[in-house]
Parts: C-alpha cells; sequence; structure tokens
C-alpha cells in the first residue's frame, strides 16, 4: 500500500462528511412516509433521479478519468456544501420548515454527489496504491465507511425521536449510592440536519486541500467529446463480454440494496412490523455491523475462494435472507437480515471493486465503472417504476415487493452461476495470488 497520507486526509474527510451525510439519508424517506403519508411520492422521486443519473452516471465517469480526483472532490463538496445550508437556510422562511421541493433537491443532490464521489474515490484508490494492495485499500475503504453508517445510525435514531427520560427511570447506582440522571434530546428538524450535513462538506474541502500525492499508475488524458470518451469504456467491455457480465451480475445486491434502502424499508418497517422511527434507524446500525465485519474478514476468509464463488455464495446468502423477512414480522429476524446484507453487500463489493482493479486498466476505470452503473440504474429504474404502485403501499403489500427482490436476485445469480467457469479459466482471480 502507497501514500497512505493522502489516504488518510480523504478517509478522514470522507469519515466527516458520511457521517452527517447518513443522517441525513434516513431522514428524508422517513419525512415522505411518516410525515407526508407517501410512499409512492418517495418511489417516484427515487425514480426520477435515477432517470437523471443514468445521463449522469455517462458523463461523470469521463470526468474521473479526464481530470484530477482531487479537483473532483473539492468541485462536488462545494457543490454539496452550498445545497445542503440553502435547503437549511429555506427552512427559517417556512412555518412548516424545510419545504419539500428543497427536500427533494437535497436528496437528488447528494444522490448526484455519490454518483461521482465514490467511483473517483476508489479510482484515486487505485491510481496510489500498488496492485499487491488492492485488496487491503478496498476493505479500509469498506470498514471507514461503515463506522460511520454505524454512527449515524444510531444517532439518526436519537435525532430523529429525541430521548425524554426521567431520573427515576435512568440512574448510576454504586453500592449505595444512587446518582439521578435525566436524559431530555429534542428531535432535531430537516433544517438543523441540513445545516450540519452542509457543514462537513466544507470541513472536508479544508482536509481534501491538504492532499499531495504521486500517482502510482500513468494517467492518459484522452481528447474528444464526452459521446466518445464513454465509447472507450463501452468497447472495453464490448471486447470482454465476459466482465461485462461479471460486472453486472455482481451488481445485484446492491442494486437490490438501493432500492430497499431508498424506498421499502420505512415502507416494511411501518406497515410490516408496525414499529417506529427508532427501529427504522437502527436498520443502519446493524447492517453497517454486518458491512464492517466483512470489511475486516472477507478477504482473509476467502483468500482461497475464488471472486465469482464467494459473490454466488453472497447471492444465495441474500435471496434466502430476504424471502424469510417477507413470511415472518419478527423483528430479531429483520434485524439479523440487516447485519447479514451488510455482510454479503460490502464482501461483494470488496471482492468486486478488486476483480475489476486487476482487470481493468487504471485509465479506463471511470468509464467502464460508468457503463455498468448505467446499466445498474436502468435496473432500478424499472424497480422503482413498479415499486411507485399505490398497491405496494397498501396494508401489508411491501412483503410482495420483496418478493420481486428475490426473483431479480435469482436471475442474476443463475446467470453468473453459468458463466462463473469461463471466467474464471479467462480472467484468473489475480487477488488469490496477491493476498
Amino acid at each position: 500500500m502507497r501514500a497512505t497520507r493522502p489516504l488518510t486526509l480523504l478517509i478522514i474527510s470522507n469519515i466527516i462528511s458520511g457521517f452527517a451525510q447518513g443522517i441525513s439519508l434516513l431522514a428524508i424517506p422517513w419525512y415522505f412516509v411518516s410525515i407526508l403519508h407517501s410512499a409512492e411520492k418517495l418511489s417516484l422521486m427515487y425514480m426520477f433521479t435515477l432517470v437523471g443519473s443514468v445521463f449522469w452516471g455517462l458523463y461523470s465517469g469521463t470526468l474521473i478519468d479526464k481530470y484530477p480526483r482531487k479537483s473532483i472532490f473539492l468541485v462536488f463538496s462545494l457543490i454539496g456544501g452550498i445545497v445542503l445550508c440553502s435547503a437549511s437556510a429555506s427552512g427559517l422562511f417556512y412555518p412548516a420548515g424545510v419545504p419539500t421541493f428543497m427536500v427533494v433537491a437535497v436528496f437528488v443532490c447528494t444522490a448526484y454527489i455519490n454518483g461521482i464521489y465514490y467511483p473517483a474515490l476508489y479510482a484515486f484508490a487505485q491510481e496510489v496504491s500498488e496492485a499487491k494492495g488492492y485488496g487491503k485499500v478496498n476493505s479500509l475503504l469498506e470498514i471507514q465507511s461503515q463506522a460511520m453508517t454505524i454512527a449515524s445510525g444510531g444517532v439518526a435514531a436519537i435525532l430523529l425521536q429525541g430521548i425524554d427520560v426521567d431520573s427515576i427511570h435512568l440512574h448510576i447506582r454504586y453500592s449505595s449510592f444512587v446518582i439521578p440522571l435525566a436524559l431530555h434530546i429534542k428531535a432535531w428538524s430537516l433544517s438543523r440536519i441540513f445545516l450540519v450535513d452542509g457543514i462537513t462538506y466544507f470541513i472536508a474541502i479544508g482536509l481534501i486541500s491538504m492532499i499531495k500525492y504521486t500517482p502510482h499508475t500513468e494517467k492518459h488524458q484522452e481528447e474528444g467529446t464526452v459521446w466518445e470518451r464513454f465509447k472507450t469504456g463501452n468497447n472495453f467491455l464490448r471486447s470482454h463480454p465476459l466482465i461485462l457480465i461479471f460486472g453486472l451480475c455482481s451488481l445485484s445486491i446492491f442494486v437490490f440494496l438501493l432500492i430497499y434502502f431508498n424506498t421499502l424499508v420505512p415502507v416494511y418497517v411501518i406497515s410490516h412490523l408496525h414499529k417506529t422511527v427508532t427501529i427504522y434507524a437502527l436498520t443502519d446500525v446493524f447492517y453497517a455491523s454486518g458491512a464492517l465485519l466483512a470489511g475486516v474478514w472477507v478477504t482473509r476468509i476467502f483468500k482461497t475462494t475464488s471472486t465469482t464463488k464467494a459473490i454466488l455464495l453472497f447471492t444465495v446468502i441474500t435471496a434466502m435472507a430476504l424471502t424469510l423477512c417477507t413470511f415472518t414480522a419478527s423483528l430479531w429476524i429483520y434485524f439479523g437480515f440487516s447485519f447479514l446484507l451488510g455482510i454479503t453487500n460490502a464482501g461483494t463489493r470488496i471482492l468486486r471493486i478488486t476483480y475489476i482493479f486487476h482487470h481493468v486498466p487504471n485509465n479506463l476505470t471511470g468509464r467502464v465503472n460508468s457503463v455498468l452503473n448505467m446499466l445498474g440504474t436502468v435496473c432500478r429504474i424499472g424497480l422503482a417504476l413498479i415499486f411507485s404502485l399505490s398497491f405496494f403501499a397498501e396494508g401489508d403489500n411491501v412483503i410482495w415487493a420483496l418478493t420481486i427482490c428475490v426473483v431479480y436476485l435469482l436471475v442474476n445469480l443463475l446467470i453468473l452461476w453459468l458463466n462463473s467457469s469461463k471466467l474464471d479459466e479467462k480472467y484468473p482471480d489475480l487477488r488469490l495470488k496477491t493476498v
């Protein structure tokens, strides 16, 4: 692993902004489902955001390969800070708080920033690291990301609902001495949450500005239009169809995850489990705990197992556990599934990205990933369009949405399984030689 200081600074900035962003991204879906009582609007908002992100994904991949990744981090952190602080300020002029159109603006802006920020983050990690350190770097990025998700999920559970515990029920006892305590935390408004989130973007800008590094891989800047540069990534995948199949099918858990957390979880918690915002926020804590575990152990546990076989196993586990959630309303089974989903998604992502690092040149990484992400986004649009039907928000019908997700996972599982032998033969798993 090289360039420890640049990665450290970037990770610290990511921790600070990611913590506050995690609270915002939990607050927005809950706002639509529990405050506006409109799960359909949440799905529609998510779907239209995805439609725009298809075109944004095509463009962002070329930006990642054309411009210094540090510049990308700075520019989009500035945009995020301005939008979040503006949304917070708008809440001062409306009696009901932040207007819905500004909540939508924050959601869309955050989605688009993440659409370029995280691919740029992994491309930067590849750029400043040696090949033998790819697995460790990806695990490190996953660990810090999920640690912040745990923290933000726990804090969100408090801030979105508040705490009011009288000293009668809360005390410290030592021998015969009793020290009474009272805990009163008022629920935060969206305006206040957005303000803190916006400020963290500006803190991140200060940290990123301090980054200095020498690229480990040579960067070849290409000329031409966005479409011409995008075609370069598309042509690479057309000439490597097995990489295309792997890249798309290995995204299935991630595609499901985004649909699940952004549109289905709040409906499932309210309509199926009949629980409150605390349970909704704690979902992130259990999920991130599993993801954190995967970040620490996945490359060790699967050090003698090919990436394709490991991802097949993760997909099977996800589909089986999700199926169990459709047949029960047990809170602990739900938390158990959230924990397993953290393991399977993070484990898949670490192994998948490491595999792509080894088989896709760094100067093409952004464009290749933009094509794969675009295809994954098209799948999410289709699912979001289906789930925007009022049928899935009525009664307990959310379980049928989960059933559709199970089918989606199994279809991708089958395609990857049918091509796994060819993948292992034509594209040897170099990770097995470097872990």
